[in-house]
């Protein structure tokens, strides 16, 4: 038995089997373009708080209030107001807010290279639409979720879509080699995490890894739920 034909069978066995093998194309059509427009939409909110750090701190203050998910805040020396929705805005708009240039380039850059492929599967048309940007979010809210849960009593302040993009990750391994692919793709990646989550005891290391751990592990549960309920064609 090959390689391919073991993979297509451990994708298919269990009751989380994977929406099969699909290659997609960069700029594929349907659904795929769908990650060229968000990253274009994350980029270009990135350059306007960019510019507003630097020429209007009230729109920047604004930005980072509804984006920035900060943990612990009343042990901040001075407690931020709630972020709105009840303080719920965080755990979805952070995608939308990066610490600088190299920071968004490098996740969209990630998202570009994976995202086309974890979006084929969906198929075409407003369901397919709605489904990659439920699921995409879902991680964004399920890494936010842990690594608020993680820095319960630690005050942070975290931003940036790894959250989603590590769920994409593992997306891209179920899309292309079903449950064998996605973890060839995603355990590695949650290793690496661990590690960083593990020296973040004895050493301060700047990386929401749990918020990493949180998306991908959304990522490789519930990436064949939402392609079952969301594909058409």
């Amino acid at each position: 038995m090959t390689n391919d034909e073991t993979d297509a069978r451990d994708g298919a066995a269990g009751p989380a089997a994977s929406p099969g093998p699909v290659r997609a194309p960069f700029l594929g059509p349907g659904v795929s373009v769908l990650v060229l427009v968000l990253c274009a939409v994350t980029v270009a909110l990135h350059a306007v708080d960019s510019w507003a750090a630097a020429n209007n701190h009230t729109v920047h203050g604004i930005i980072m209030w509804a984006g920035a998910l900060i943990t612990a805040p009343e042990a901040l020396p001075v407690t931020p107001p709630p972020a709105p929705l009840g303080g719920f805005s965080p755990f979805v708009l952070h995608v939308f807010v990066h610490a600088g240039w190299w920071h968004v380039l490098l996740n969209m850059g990630i998202l570009l290279a994976v995202g086309s492929a974890a979006a084929a599967p969906f198929g075409r048309g407003l369901s397919a639409v709605a489904g990659f940007l439920a699921f995409y979010f879902t991680c964004a809210i399920a890494g936010a979720g842990l690594h608020a849960l993680v820095h319960i009593n630690e005050p942070t302040i975290m931003v940036g879509a790894s959250t989603a993009v590590s769920g994409v990750f593992a997306a891209a391994g179920w899309a292309g080699g079903g449950r064998a692919g996605m973890l060839r793709l995603a355990v590695p990646w949650l290793l690496i995490n661990a590690v960083i989550g593990i020296a973040g005891v004895f050493y301060s290391i700047p990386i929401a890894w749990a918020g990493h751990v949180g998306g991908l592990l959304a990522g490789m549960l519930l990436y064949p739920v939402f392609v079952r309920v969301f594909r058409r064609g």
